[in-house]
């Protein structure tokens, strides 16, 4: 029998808020990097060496946040981990730590290549070149994005639970619809099985019940009643909000 492994309280209390952080900066990074994907080098005040910088923040939080709540791999070819009271973590963890980590590599080197453009550089056989080597990063960099959509939607498979997480999916379905082709309710739908959408929309509604948030509160159980009508529960906390 497989021996427990020992995390840190205060680690367990933060994994949901992390996650759904992590989840968010992920969408948020990606989201930025495409709306200057195709700018021009000259056009530098949307594609600039502070919003490489940017996206380079918010991909070192998340590798930050992922490094709190699981071990480190320490040693690749024995598959050797850090001795700390951590999460372990499995193939899909590790799948997005590699990934990560090669985006912000990546971002940086596409960064200071903007720099050099920005800065250093006129129009000659220096900045053609500097300019090739940009637009193959930012090609890599689109790649990587890419393959972590698909992770990242595992990820999120697995974290169905997670109210704050489910919040982040609802309250941006726009935003899921552009980076996962469907809205949040579709999406939703793919990985939480075990219950239906009235439910997921009734668990939000009730957690923003419990937060204080009586407005979102009130729109998640309207919606969860917009799924089932016959919700009694969903009707019932409405009317006590209502009443309140």
């Amino acid at each position: 029998m497989a021996k427990a492994i020992y995390v840190k309280p205060y680690i367990q209390r933060v994994k949901n808020w992390k996650i759904r952080n992590m989840v968010m900066l992920y969408l948020e990074a990606r989201e930025q990097f495409r709306s200057i994907r195709s700018v021009s080098v000259r056009r530098s005040a949307r594609r600039s060496f502070d919003t490489m910088r940017e996206i380079c923040d918010m991909l070192y939080e998340i590798k930050e946040d992922h490094h709190l709540l699981y071990r480190r791999l320490v040693d690749l070819k024995k598959k050797k981990f850090e001795k700390t009271y951590k999460f372990m973590p499995d193939t899909v963890d590790l799948d997005f730590m590699n990934n990560i980590g090669l985006l912000f590599h990546k971002v940086m080197v596409a960064r200071e290549l903007q720099y050099v453009l920005e800065h250093y550089v006129e129009e000659s056989e220096t900045f053609q070149r500097t300019k090739e080597s940009l637009d193959n990063q930012l090609a890599l960099i689109a790649s990587l994005f890419d393959d972590g959509i698909r992770i990242l939607k595992e990820l999120i498979r697995r974290n169905n639970d997670n109210m704050l997480l489910l919040t982040l999916l609802l309250e941006n379905s726009e935003m899921v619809k552009r980076h996962f082709g469907a809205g949040a309710d579709a999406f939703i739908r793919e990985f939480v099985t075990d219950r239906g959408l009235d439910e997921v929309y009734f668990s939000v509604g009730r957690f923003y019940f419990e937060c204080g948030r009586r407005d979102n509160a009130a729109r998640m159980l309207k919606a969860a009643l917009k799924q089932n009508s016959k919700h009694e529960p969903a009707r019932g906390l409405l009317a006590e909000l209502k009443a309140a």
